[in-house]
């Protein structure tokens, strides 16, 4: 009788064990799909807030100096991404697809842009001011060093003036090709105004100063002739193009 309880005892408590290593193996399972989870969400969110960026940059840029970065970070978060997910082949797609869009070309700079609407302008002010942010936060990851990011940063500049400028180009260029050249020197002179006051060094500034001045000239044309005969044409010149860059009453980009 002795022997039965003992073996009975023994039994209860190989089963109370067993429970208790079963329990504990499910709860690290549990814990394990938990956190596998959380870090496939996180992932996820990452890539996606990345794409957002990588899109609402595309159709204003004309260099891949912030997109090449961003494309890097997306393409890292979604390998890494690929380890967690349920759908690794719609993560591949995904991959295959952003590596095809870093093999774009950017967007042509233009001086003759289309009119943005005052949604667009709004939304694309939005998007580089999260971007900048998203920068800032991959340089103080390490992802980009000081220099790169500083570079970066000055393009986010250049394209918040070019978009800030979009309506006083458009309007100069549509009334320059209209004829009346009136206006349109005004606007251009406050363009060729707000192009000096800025520190900001891009090749494509360069590139709209140039076809402002040149437009300038253009208009000024019969008074340039008008100079030739005088003793210092270059002088007179420059004192024009001077005036005319600080208009009376400059108009301010909205």
């Amino acid at each position: 009788m002795a022997t039965l309880q003992i073996l009975t005892i023994a039994f209860l408590i190989i089963i109370v064990l067993l429970s208790v290593i079963i329990g504990s193996r499910a709860h690290q399972k549990e814990k394990e799909i938990t956190e596998r989870r959380v870090k496939q969400l996180q992932l996820s969110n990452r890539a996606d807030r990345v794409e957002q960026h990588i899109r609402g940059l595309k159709d204003i840029n004309t260099d891949t100096i912030a997109s090449d970065v961003l494309y890097d970070f997306y393409l890292d978060t979604l390998r890494e991404l690929l380890q967690y997910s349920d759908d690794p082949e719609k993560i591949e797609i995904r991959i295959a697809t952003a590596e095809e869009g870093r093999n774009t070309e950017p967007v042509e700079f233009s001086p003759e842009p289309e009119l943005f609407s005052f949604q667009e302008k709004s939304n694309y002010k939005e998007r580089l001011t999260k971007l900048a942010k998203m920068l800032l936060y991959l340089r103080r990851k390490g992802r980009i060093s000081n220099a790169h990011y500083q570079a970066c940063y000055d393009y986010l500049r250049w394209l918040n003036l070019w978009i800030q400028l979009n309506r006083q180009i458009v309007q100069a260029n549509k009334n320059f090709d209209s004829g009346d050249n009136r206006v349109a020197q005004t606007l251009y002179g406050v363009i060729l105004s707000h192009l000096k006051s800025d520190s900001i060094e891009r090749p494509e500034k360069n590139t709209l100063k140039n076809f402002v001045t040149d437009r300038m000239k253009e208009i000024l044309s019969p008074q340039i002739e008008a100079m030739k005969d005088s003793e210092n044409p270059e002088e007179v010149l420059a004192k024009l193009m001077q005036s005319v860059e600080s208009p009376d009453a400059p108009l301010k980009p909205k």
